[in-house]
């Protein structure tokens, strides 16, 4: 009986609104942003937002005022550096989150690693498709942004109100970051019901309008 009333007078004193308990706890952040700033999302334009947001949760009487975010920057560059980088600061300590990579292949070997690990990972990219299936691979991943399956959604509900039932997609394939072709890739997953043919084009090979309009006449 002794232990039922301590127990009774711990759970009013969780639960009574004039009582507050602050939890103290060290969150290290691993964040992946590139140097060059030829990207959107590059440290210099980025980082400066995500100190403004821990100095915001780590304000005197917040609600996660206990929490100290300590925020590890590394660059990246779309192809392994992320994943070198989080494999070799995790030798010593393994982040408790981490925040990117943007880029669709070094996000998927990032966030591979994090689920396998059930660490936490936010983007702003790893937009293409198969970063959907949360069953396994991919389960710790958290998008900010519409993935390109919303861009999809978009093209299919023009397409039923102008009842249109096939198109041809042209697009630029980089073959090293490929995010037009990841872009699409939405549309080819979402629209099986329709027509749709692709013609890439590359700076190797350049647009070829002749053969676009061999392409459209054999749909037609």
């Amino acid at each position: 009986m002794q232990h039922l009333t301590t127990l009774c007078v711990y759970l009013v004193m969780v639960l009574s609104p004039g009582v507050t308990h602050t939890i103290t706890e060290d969150i290290q952040v691993l964040v992946f942003l590139p140097q060059n700033n030829s990207f959107l999302f590059s440290q210099a334009r980025v980082a400066p937002a995500i100190r403004y947001a821990q100095r915001r949760l780590q304000a005197d009487g917040g609600q996660f005022s206990g929490f100290r975010f300590n925020l590890h920057f590394e660059s990246c560059d779309c192809v392994n550096a992320a994943l070198f980088a989080l494999v070799d600061r995790s030798c010593g300590l393994k982040p408790d989150l981490i925040l990117g990579p943007v880029c669709e292949y070094e996000a998927a070997a990032v966030v591979r690693l994090a689920s396998h690990w059930h660490v936490p990972v936010i983007s702003a990219g790893a937009l293409a498709t198969g970063f959907g299936n949360k069953n396994a691979e991919y389960s710790q991943l958290t998008r900010i942004a519409p993935s390109y399956v919303k861009m999809a959604e978009t093209f299919t509900a023009m397409f039923e109100h102008f009842a249109w039932r096939s198109a041809l997609l042209v697009f630029e394939d980089d073959k090293q970051e490929r995010n037009c072709y990841f872009t699409l890739e939405g549309v080819y997953h979402l629209m099986v019901d329709y027509n749709i043919r692709s013609y890439q084009f590359s700076e190797d090979e350049p647009l070829n309008t002749d053969d676009i309009l061999q392409n459209i006449s054999d749909m037609e």
